[in-house]
């Protein structure tokens, strides 16, 4: 069980080469009844459209159980226009009995669904997040990575970052981020080979700045039912610390949804190069877990590249309450060319949804020859 860090989640991975035990059939259960419950008691007042200047105020607390992190429960709150200027606060919480942990905060201004689409001079996004994950996986580098070689260890990064951007037309924005995490790694088996690396074993920091420029024409960052966002990102990193290392990330992404008969049909690709020496295992481009492949345990595959397709069939049910049918596609590499020569891992995925109007809760099941994850996040996949 670990926390994933990126968009707000909170999942679980089976990583076994076995069938599935009762284990899963109970988290299976509890995913359910948590989206089902406030369908029942809420299920009127959850979703509408965007009311622009005036205040809103959403949240959403759960709670869960696992044999690796024990007890847990948290919950996520928006609170949006309280001072009637369209800005955003976010706030993401967990805690286990057995010390998982995790803090995420979030301001933008104006919000970006409120945005979208819209001209404007600045908008401002902040986020701080703190997520300690005492179950973390290490399978190795690169796509032959065999999963018999897992290890785990304790992850604990802390993150801020902050960006601005400009809407030059209602479809081309410009975003310039800076970014700092220091991430904390103990815990490590006896024989771990992470012990070897010396600038891996304890402590990294990662201080960035990023341009992003896109296009993008969807109507609705949050419940998107048509458009296309076509964007390309560079990412730089600098020796600010005595525990960062320089490289230089290039990134692009191109997603795509359309409607037919209520039913919405979203797909992303998405392609990543880092150029540097000595990369930490830490900055590495990972696939596998719930922001690129579900199904397969967090971080399973690292390298210096990486290519990512996923594919949604998005199904309305009742009301504020969706599924999902899809599948998601991915592979590692040191150079962007290897990925037409390594294998490619594809995974069947199924979900179940709940709208909000500010935020969506969102449950999925993944499966692969050796893991079976369960995911339980706050907002789409993309």
């Amino acid at each position: 069980m670990q926390c994933s860090i990126g968009s707000p989640a909170y999942t679980t991975d089976f990583t076994s080469r076995n069938p599935p035990t009762p284990r899963p059939t109970l988290q299976l259960t509890l995913l359910l009844l948590l989206l089902l419950l406030p369908v029942l008691f809420h299920a009127g007042a959850l979703h509408s459209q965007p009311t622009g200047d005036s205040l809103k105020f959403e949240y959403f607390p759960f709670a869960m159980y696992d044999t690796d992190v024990g007890i847990g429960a948290g919950g996520i709150a928006v609170l949006r226009s309280a001072f009637g200027s369209r800005e955003r606060f976010d706030l993401l919480l967990f805690a286990s009995s057995k010390g998982e942990r995790l803090l995420r905060i979030g301001f933008s201004w104006p919000d970006e669904e409120l945005r979208q689409g819209q001209l404007y001079d600045i908008a401002l996004d902040m986020q701080f997040e703190y997520d300690k994950m005492i179950q973390t996986n290490f399978f190795g580098v690169g796509s032959a990575s065999s999963f018999d070689d897992n290890e785990r260890f304790v992850h604990e990064p802390v993150m801020f970052k902050c960006g601005l951007s400009q809407g030059f037309t209602p479809e081309l924005v410009a975003q310039a981020q800076f970014k700092f995490k220091r991430m904390w790694s103990y815990g490590f088996e006896t024989d771990s080979r992470l012990r070897e690396r010396a600038d891996n074993a304890t402590t990294s920091d990662l201080s960035s700045i990023a341009l992003l420029v896109r296009r993008d024409t969807r109507n609705s960052t949050l419940h998107t039912s048509s458009g296309y966002v076509l964007q390309g990102e560079i990412e730089q990193a600098l020796t600010l610390t005595a525990y960062s290392s320089a490289w230089t990330r290039l990134g692009a992404t191109a997603q795509w949804y359309g409607e037919m008969g209520g039913v919405v049909l979203a797909t992303r690709t998405i392609l990543q190069q880092t150029v540097g020496d000595d990369i930490p295992v830490q900055h590495m481009l990972a696939v596998g877990g719930n922001k690129t492949l579900r199904g397969l345990p967090e971080n399973r595959y690292l390298d210096a590249s990486s290519g990512v397709f996923n594919l949604e069939f998005r199904i309305p049910l009742y009301k504020s309450f969706g599924a999902v049918l899809g599948a998601d596609a991915g592979s590692v590499g040191k150079r962007l060319t290897d990925l037409l020569s390594s294998r490619w891992e594809v995974t069947p995925v199924v979900g179940l949804r709940l709208a909000f109007e500010t935020f969506i809760v969102r449950g999925d099941v993944g499966w692969s020859p050796d893991a079976l994850g369960v995911y339980f996040n706050f907002g789409q996949v993309f």
